[in-house]
């Protein structure tokens, strides 16, 4: 696994979670792309292959991982690749995507690298291990599409190794991995979606990451800023950051990068992949009903409240995401009561049962008792746009004015090569 703060001197194997204990799965199908290629080791033994199965299934039983056409059954086991020339992966049907947000789905995803199967506290966990450089051909065109423009293609595959490497939060060290596969971490589906582009675009990167002080970007990104983008202390814990500072992300004309002036919301859907379902993240609209509040402060607050009388921002940031956010609310006696809910990724969580978009919005209270949120981008808006970017590339800008705009103060650095 990595350490937080080395910057490595030659490319490193890494360790990304597929399968969580969460996710509950109990089943899964797995596909050979040439089952000659691969080994199984277990516990006491190496298969030395999959026995021709094009495809086997993996059931959790009574705590035990059972290959019935292999005739295994062990706590713990691994596919790995043992005939690299023909470059060979392993397809998952059924793994989860954008776990806990609106978009949450099963997906049929193809890996290449190792996979480890393991058992913890009687759930199903699945960790892909492989070089990063492999890994990250895969991730520019599993957070937006291969459709995008290679200046695009590029500054995001040196925003996401940058991210890698930084390794800041460390989210899932505990379950023996360096990140997941979501967006919780950044969006991995796989080797699937790689183009002709996306893996040009990591090779063209080979090694490029942006540094500041002499340290690897905690390079952070989201989806729309919505024309603005956040600090960094607004939306996590910890003192500001020189190069994660608000910016206006707009041309010389004064028009932001990601709206539609410029990047069509009609074709959105063409440039995200399959996580977009509604197409406009610049301006948005959410009602927000006394139905969904009420449930919301339940379930997620254990707050009984018979009625949501006021929803007052009480701090917001320079992107006009709302970072403290007060709700005034009814108890069951009548008695008016309140909480304040004091990050942005809680206050979209608490205002949506499938997660808000962001936490930029205006409140009106309409004459139902409901709230008319009016909205603006989608994610937490701090470093990178990825449609501003997007919008960038379109607009002829290459990939040092991408990421000199969205990280002023830092510089590209190569800290290993092929």
């Amino acid at each position: 696994m990595l350490t937080t703060g080395l910057i490595p001197n030659k490319e490193p194997l890494i360790r990304v979670g597929l399968i969580f204990p969460e996710d509950n799965i109990t089943s899964l199908q797995i596909s050979f792309s040439d089952s000659q290629c691969f080994e199984i080791e277990t516990g006491d033994r190496l298969h030395p292959s999959c026995k021709n199965n094009d495809q086997i299934n993996l059931n959790l039983v009574d705590g035990k991982l059972i290959i019935p056409e292999l005739e295994i059954e062990d706590s713990a086991f691994k596919i790995i690749p043992s005939i690299f020339h023909k470059n060979p992966f392993i397809t998952l049907d059924g793994i989860t995507a954008g776990r806990g947000f609106h978009w949450e789905k099963k997906i049929s995803a193809s890996y290449w690298g190792t996979l480890e199967f393991t058992v913890i506290d009687g759930k199903f966990m699945a960790v892909n291990e492989l070089p990063l450089e492999q890994y990250l051909k895969c991730v520019a065109t599993s957070e937006m599409s291969a459709q995008c423009p290679s200046e695009f293609l590029k500054a995001q595959t040196i925003v996401a190794r940058s991210w890698f490497l930084a390794n800041i939060e460390q989210k899932h060290r505990h379950l023996g991995f360096d990140i997941c596969n979501d967006d919780c971490c950044q969006r991995y589906q796989g080797m699937a979606n790689c183009s002709e582009a996306s893996i040009q675009s990591a090779d063209d990167t080979f090694g490029q990451v942006i540094v500041h002080d002499d340290k690897i970007c905690d390079a952070r990104y989201s989806k729309s800023c919505g024309g603005i983008t956040e600090n960094f202390e607004n939306v996590w814990a910890g003192d500001s950051i020189p190069y994660l500072v608000s910016i206006k992300d707009v041309n010389n004309s004064g028009v932001a990068f990601c709206s539609p002036e410029i990047v069509p919301e009609e074709s959105l859907k063409k440039y995200m992949g399959n996580v977009d379902e509604k197409g406009q993240y610049y301006r948005w609209r959410y009602e927000a009903t006394q139905g969904e509040l009420i449930q919301s402060l339940k379930d997620k607050r254990n707050i009984e409240s018979a009625k949501i009388v006021h929803l007052i921002p009480e701090r917001i940031g320079d992107s006009g995401r709302i970072i403290n956010l007060r709700i005034e609310y009814k108890d069951s006696q009548d008695i008016l009561q309140s909480i304040v809910i004091q990050s942005e990724y809680e206050i979209r969580n608490i205002m949506s049962p499938s997660f808000l978009f962001s936490s930029a919005f205006t409140i009106e209270k309409n004459d139902k008792g409901n709230f008319i949120l009016h909205g603006k981008g989608w994610g937490h808006g701090v470093g990178l746009c990825q449609i501003g970017a997007l919008g960038m590339a379109f607009s002829k800008c290459a990939v040092d004015e991408i990421l000199n705009h969205y990280y002023p103060l830092t510089k590209l650095k190569t800290i290993y090569s092929s």
